[in-house]
């Protein structure tokens, strides 16, 4: 049987207002006491005031996050381009490098240890969830700058897996999304509200075996 109390949050709330009016007429007819209706009256009150906050808050968080998307982007990309000036100048050393927190070219690649995949750190991942209802996952050793990101020898590509609303407490929480064999991945979101999202990467070796995962990292998407 279906319920009479309506599923959506601000229709809850209107139900629960009218039911309240009508107790406050009629309920004493039916056996009510001053003190239960007053009680009642007060419940929802507290409810109503809460669900408000709630929404108030919700618009200032969405407000607030987009406003930090948006200076990290301009951050970031300012960064990248400085980075990128400094690769490019003849007279920057490895020590620049080193000291300005930028890769240090690897002219040999990255060898396959005896460990095989197993043996290969995680690929590194960073979120760009600054467009609506979009993530851009940067993956590999550097997806901070995509001019100098680069997958290990001995790799084919890497797997990204996700869950929905942040890190699961089991393994099989999380699903496949998609294997990449180039950074960035683009994952498309078809949610009505925010939503988080959690994901992990390992690098696929060219027997198909998965490497470690690294460590998890979450997003909020906003819509």
């Amino acid at each position: 049987m279906p319920d009479y109390i309506p599923t959506i949050e601000a229709e809850k709330i209107q139900w629960l207002i009218n039911f309240a009016a009508w107790l406050t007429i009629n309920g004493a007819a039916h056996g009510f006491t001053p003190a239960e209706i007053a009680a009642f009256n007060a419940a929802v009150a507290d409810a109503t005031t809460a669900v408000t906050n709630n929404v108030t808050a919700q618009a200032a968080a969405k407000a607030a996050t987009a406003i930090k998307n948006t200076a990290l982007s301009a951050a970031i990309e300012m960064a990248r381009d400085d980075a990128q000036r400094l690769q490019n100048d003849p007279n920057t050393t490895d020590g620049d490098r080193g000291g300005a927190g930028i890769t240090i070219p690897d002219t040999t690649g990255t060898p396959v240890a005896a460990g095989g995949i197993l043996s290969i750190p995680a690929p590194l991942l960073l979120l760009d969830f600054s467009d609506r209802r979009q993530v851009t996952i940067h993956w590999g050793t550097n997806p901070a700058n995509e001019h100098q990101n680069h997958r290990p020898a001995g790799t084919i590509g890497c797997q990204i897996q996700t869950a929905v609303g942040g890190i699961p407490a089991t393994e099989s929480g999380w699903v496949v999304l998609d294997t990449s064999t180039e950074s960035p991945l683009i994952h498309t979101i078809h949610e009505d509200v925010p939503t988080t999202y959690a994901y992990r990467a390992c690098y696929v070796g060219k027997n198909l075996k998965l490497g470690p995962f690294g460590d998890p990292v979450v997003c909020t998407v906003s819509v």
